[in-house]
């Protein structure tokens, strides 16, 4: 078979390779230009790789949904698959798994829900963009750093170990492999594909290819529901859906309590400090839902809430003088992110004086913080008094360059200091 694969820069050479063991011809497609590393090592296995696509025609093309259709003109192809189709495809898992999408939280989501299963006594793979890594005796052991490109699901189903469930978080979709497939909302319906699709094509892909169960907000049943294919089963979260977890807040970086309802029944358990806990309350409701979804009961597992962390890295919460810092770090900040962490703080703590820093750029895939966007998000929020950038964003309006979050401490009472990539 002759294969043809766009994008290296967010998975395409695992998949590249992938079709190459398979004995297919494979021609790869390098149309961001940033992969001269993986363009040797791709050649040295034999990879026809180019810069665009090429006249000819091909038996198979895989094309990521995030990548307009022009770039796959003027190659034609009998079939054309998304990246997360081919990885359905061709990645197996020894045992059962839930996906992860969505707009916000899908980290945080399924973070939660590999701590709520490990608590259960079950041996978890999770793979989000805060590493790979297995759950072992409830507690999370990073086994390596990895992207959410969904081809990075071709390494995790040969991760080594021993594991009973995978906790698999996704860009822009699902791959169909799942036994439950979860989608935390479509808070934010940015536009992909340079503007030719929506943030919902690709969430789509969850709900589409699902085999077993999805989850996904009650509020969002009539966007989901008619794209559930027949025999599926469906459990919603939040607001009058099947399963609710409401935290009340206490104070910020405190233990805090949650109240999780699962059809009428209630139950309220304490949280650590730490982490800011009332953004939380939608990744503890899906995750919950996850679990009601495998036919769990959520109560019951609501019960390992309390050894729950937080996520390393997001919305962490360390005292330092008068000052409470929040750090964020992770692939997904963006303006919406950061307005809804910046309200959070307003609105659940009272925080009155904020400063925001910001690193900007993830440097695993050149990708960029949009500051205009930002900088509007902090004209509607007057609790934040102070914007800094780090020098990788400098000479951005509206922004005091600054060498490093430690400049900014003891200027107020609470500094977020957000950085756009993952791994700690």
């Amino acid at each position: 078979m002759n294969v043809l694969v766009l994008d290296l820069t967010h998975g395409g050479g695992a998949l590249a390779l992938e079709y190459l063991s398979l004995g297919c011809a494979v021609t790869a497609v390098d149309i961001y230009h940033t992969s001269a590393a993986l363009l040797k090592e791709l050649r040295g296995e034999g990879v026809r790789c180019l810069d665009a696509s090429p006249a000819e025609e091909f038996d198979l093309a895989v094309v990521p949904v995030h990548a307009p259709a022009s770039y796959l003109s003027p190659a034609r192809a009998r079939r054309t698959i998304t990246h997360h189709q081919a990885v359905g495809e061709l990645a197996r898992f020894p045992f059962p798994t839930v996906e992860v999408t969505g707009c916000r939280g899908k980290t945080s989501t399924a973070e939660v829900l590999s701590s709520l299963l490990a608590n259960e006594g079950l041996g978890v793979l999770s793979s989000t963009s805060a590493g790979r890594a297995s759950w072992e005796r409830g507690r999370r052991v990073l086994m390596e750093r990895t992207s959410i490109a969904p081809a990075t699901l071709i390494g995790a189903a040969r991760a080594p170990g021993s594991h009973d469930i995978g906790v698999l978080e996704v860009s822009l979709g699902g791959t169909g492999l799942a036994r439950v497939g979860v989608v935390t909302g479509l808070q934010d319906d940015y536009p992909i594909a340079q503007g030719t699709r929506r943030a919902f094509d690709g969430k789509a892909q969850m709900i589409a290819l699902a085999k077993d169960q999805v989850v996904f907000l009650e509020h969002e049943r009539a966007l989901w529901h008619p794209l559930v294919p027949p025999g599926v089963g469906v459990t919603t979260f939040g607001p009058g859906g099947d399963v609710e977890a409401v935290v009340a807040p206490g104070d910020l970086g405190r233990p805090a309590m949650v109240t999780v309802r699962s059809g009428t029944a209630l139950r309220t358990v304490p949280l650590k400090g730490g982490y800011v806990a009332a953004t939380y309350s939608l990744a503890f409701s899906a995750a919950l839902a996850a679990l009601r979804a495998l036919g769990m009961d959520p109560l019951r597992a609501a019960e390992g809430l309390p050894a729950f962390e937080g996520v390393p890295g997001r919305g962490q919460v360390v005292e330092d003088g008068s000052t409470a810092l929040v750090r964020e770090r992770s692939p997904g900040v963006s303006a919406p992110s950061l307005a809804f962490l910046m309200r959070t703080l307003v609105d659940a703590y009272g925080r009155r004086d904020i400063g925001l820093v910001l690193d900007p750029v993830d440097r695993n895939v050149c990708e960029r913080l949009d500051l205009e966007r930002v900088r509007e998000v902090c004209d509607l929020i007057p609790e934040v008094r102070g914007r800094y950038v780090l020098p990788t964003g400098a000479g951005t309006p509206g922004f005091r360059s600054v060498e490093g979050a430690a400049e900014v401490m003891g200027r107020h009472g609470t500094v977020v200091w957000a950085t756009k990539e993952g791994y700690l």
